[in-house]
């Protein structure tokens, strides 16, 4: 009888400590298999890519709870989709375009300015002054767009009539500016870098004209010129993941920076990521981009302007309105 009540006493202890040990192998069971949240990243080709170089390469963690996963937009109409339906949760976009997902009300937050204006005139050498362009015809791309709005803006405050003054002759696309100058078939063109540096190695008897970021700068007396491309951020990520969000944000300016200050590295993170451009020009093509990261807090007065004009010129480039204030992300 006493060893019948011994073996029921060591059944129930054996009980309850196979359910003690079965709630534990539960809980860690369950931090285990929880599932991280995967961060869309998407970055179009070119200057924006590169100042994303370093952490797209590098891959750092800046939250045990998240899994990034970045994509490089070869063409517009890819990054303008992933954007305006939402698939983004983290994009450097056209500064017009984080504009028009704002107005949509699609949820995103203009976190920062990444690269101001790197569009330049380049011409002839014989070619140094707005009254030498009179009479001129300048090839660009995108009439009523943000390039064409820029320029146009400029212009008319030098006091030179697109219209009459000028000729502008308008190509498919940013590809074809390059090859349309080289050739000789045309004078002078608008052209972007790295696009520029490249021209520039190959064609020594052409020369910029009018750098358009110092221009704009000075014509509209901004801080920084017009901010190109921006960084969003989906509010609903702010919300469920803010300490993500800014550490993120501090990586894209160290990221910056390593662009700025590291182009044989960059060069060849560029060539591994796949991004379009000739790492032997990349030095010289750096100096000249304006990449620069300023919090989109204090950069309000380049963006309010920038946006005025664009509204004023064209408003659907920017969604039919300018962003109110709360357009802009603060920590």
């Amino acid at each position: 009888m006493r060893l019948k009540k011994i073996v029921i006493a060591m059944a129930i202890v054996g009980s309850i400590l196979l359910i003690g040990c079965g709630n534990s192998s539960n809980k860690i069971s369950t931090v285990d298999t929880k599932e991280k949240k995967v961060v869309k990243v998407v970055v179009p080709d070119g200057l924006p890519s590169i100042t994303m170089a370093k952490i797209m390469k590098e891959n750092p963690n800046f939250d045990e709870t998240v899994d990034v996963e970045y994509s490089i937009e070869k063409g517009t109409d890819g990054l303008t989709s992933k954007v305006l339906s939402g698939e983004a949760d983290v994009a450097i976009v056209p500064s017009n375009l984080a504009a028009q997902a704002y107005n949509k009300g699609l949820g995103y937050k203009l976190a920062a300015t990444g690269g101001f204006g790197s569009f330049s005139l380049i011409g002839n050498e014989d070619i140094k002054t707005f009254e030498d362009l009179k009479g001129k015809t300048v090839t660009t791309i995108g009439k009523g767009m943000t390039p064409d709005i820029v320029l146009k803006a400029i212009l008319k405050e030098k006091g030179i009539d697109a219209e009459n003054d000028i000729t502008l002759n308008y190509l498919g696309g940013a590809t074809e500016l390059a090859p349309t100058f080289l050739s000789g078939k045309c004078e002078v063109a608008q052209i972007p870098e790295p696009m520029l540096t490249k021209v520039l190695s190959q064609k020594t008897t052409s020369n910029i004209i009018i750098d358009l970021n110092e221009e704009w700068k000075t014509t509209f007396k901004t801080d920084n010129g017009y901010p190109q491309s921006s960084l969003i951020v989906k509010e609903n990520l702010i919300n469920d993941k803010g300490d993500f969000v800014n550490k993120f944000i501090k990586g894209y300016k160290e990221s910056i920076e390593f662009a700025n200050n590291n182009t044989d590295t960059l060069g060849n993170y560029c060539e591994e990521l796949g991004i379009s451009v000739d790492k032997t020009i990349l030095k010289d093509a750096i100096q000249r981009s304006n990449l620069r990261f300023v919090e989109a807090k204090d950069s309000k007065k380049d963006y309010e302007k920038y946006y005025e004009i664009l509204m004023e010129s064209n408003g659907k480039v920017i969604g039919g309105k300018i962003p109110d204030e709360k357009i802009y992300y603060e920590e």
